[in-house]
């Protein structure tokens, strides 16, 4: 079985606000080298732990994230690999192998020291390319450094994607509009561009809501940015990942630098293979921090389908691998409901949904599945049906995370009723057992 393989790096820079203003995702504060070089050690504690539940796994792509996995020292970026090469033994040719990171750590040394350890992708978040409007997120990065950063990776021959946001603080759509075009001047070929996600206790919800474009000014910016990257002969894979497939001016323009196979197979889990044959396709191994795993198979099947999720406490993490027990915090069994959903989750993803491998996979029709909110979909024109696809159009694109939380509701719901009537009982328990 072919696995995306994920190692996460928990440690970022310290920023204030924190976690940079927006980001949600669990991480540590980073306070230095030594702290790294172990959490290094109990990576390859972990991964030794894995490998004997995964002998005779391929990996068809690896990807390091975080956390800024980037906080590594040059000498270290080889352990990673190694740690890789433990589970999965020597990777085949073409593979597909990410390092996320910031544009401030970049440099040369380090970009070389990344190629020779055999990474061939890069992710960086940039966010904004103004100088002006990072600020509000507590980093240090300057303009230069991005640039600097993307003339390394085109020497070095490394694939990269770059991530941007919309609907920053005090962004307007000409800020916006031209980072993009510097990005595609620079020949980037594959651009993730974010709407900001306003949400929990980030500094960005709490504290700098009145700096927020509106709704309307923020759905103009998608709009143009659709508009513009079309017009750069990108083609848009989902809602954020926009890909140019022929190289511009020859820069990025080495073999396999516009594939994006981490990303590809994750939102196409439901698949066939060359013989037509039901196939599993995502096979999700992480290790590290908040790491997650999971396993999806064709519904007709009756394979394992599962998540799991590593400690979020670094402590925790460590304790467990001490004990030689795997570090898991979270693991949930998807129902065929469940199945459902993530298919249609990621389908929107994409902006459509595929009628006729729904059926396939679960053996009824995915219209009929959830009608009332395919007609209230349609009422607004959100949406346009044929007998083999369903295709998000005009708002409906742009309000995708809203759709999906429509699919999710009824089934949420059930789960906390179902929590609650758990909680409860417990609770009664407790009482009889005082007597």
């Amino acid at each position: 079985m072919n696995a995306n393989f994920y190692i996460g790096i928990p440690y970022c820079l310290p920023t204030t606000p924190n976690h940079c203003g927006f980001c949600l995702f669990p991480t540590q504060d980073y306070g230095g080298n030594g702290a790294m070089l172990k959490y290094l050690d109990y990576l390859e504690k972990e991964a030794q732990m894995m490998a004997c539940h995964l002998r005779h796994d391929r990996f068809s792509s690896v990807y390091v994230g975080g956390g800024t996995p980037n906080l590594l020292h040059a000498e270290d970026y080889i352990r990673l690999m190694n740690i890789t090469r433990r589970i999965f033994g020597e990777p085949s040719e073409g593979v597909e192998r990410t390092l996320e990171g910031i544009p401030q750590l970049f440099n040369h040394d380090k970009v070389q020291a990344i190629k020779e350890a055999g990474f061939n992708r890069v992710s960086m978040g940039v966010q904004q390319m103004s100088d002006r409007l990072i600020r509000y997120s507590g980093r240090r990065q300057t303009h230069e450094q991005v640039i600097s950063a993307l003339e390394e990776f085109n020497a070095a021959r490394l694939s990269v994607n770059v991530d941007l946001i919309y609907g920053w603080p005090e962004q307007t759509l000409h800020d916006m509009l031209r980072d993009l075009r510097e990005v595609c001047d620079l020949g980037v070929r594959h651009i993730t561009l974010y709407q900001l996600n306003i949400a929990g206790r980030s500094d960005f919800s709490r504290q700098q809501r009145d700096l927020l474009p509106s709704f309307e000014n923020t759905y103009e910016m998608y709009e143009a940015a659709c508009s513009y990257l079309g017009s750069r002969g990108f083609r848009q894979a989902t809602l954020y990942d926009w890909e140019r497939i022929e190289s511009e001016a020859g820069r990025f323009s080495h073999e396999n630098a516009e594939r994006y196979q981490y990303e590809q197979q994750l939102r196409e889990f439901l698949q066939k293979d060359t013989e037509g044959v039901m196939a599993v396709t995502c096979n999700m191994v992480g290790i590290g921090y908040a790491a997650i795993s999971g396993c999806m198979t064709w519904p007709n099947e009756g394979g394992p389908n599962w998540i799991q999720m590593n400690k979020r406490s670094m402590q925790g993490y460590f304790e467990c691998i001490d004990a030689g027990i795997l570090p898991v915090e979270k693991y949930f069994e998807y129902t065929p409901e469940d199945l459902r959903l993530v298919y249609i989750f990621q389908q929107l993803q994409t902006m459509k949904i595929d009628r006729t491998t729904y059926e396939q996979a679960f053996g009824t029709e995915v219209v009929q599945d959830y009608a009332p909110i395919w007609d209230e979909l349609d009422a607004r024109q959100w949406i346009e049906k044929s007998e083999s696809t369903i295709r998000m159009v005009g708002l409906g694109r742009f309000l995708i995370p809203m759709i999906q939380s429509l699919f999710s509701h009824a089934r949420l719901q059930e789960m906390r009723m179902g929590r609650d009537a758990i909680q409860a009982e417990g609770k009664r328990f407790i009482q009889i057992s005082k007597g």
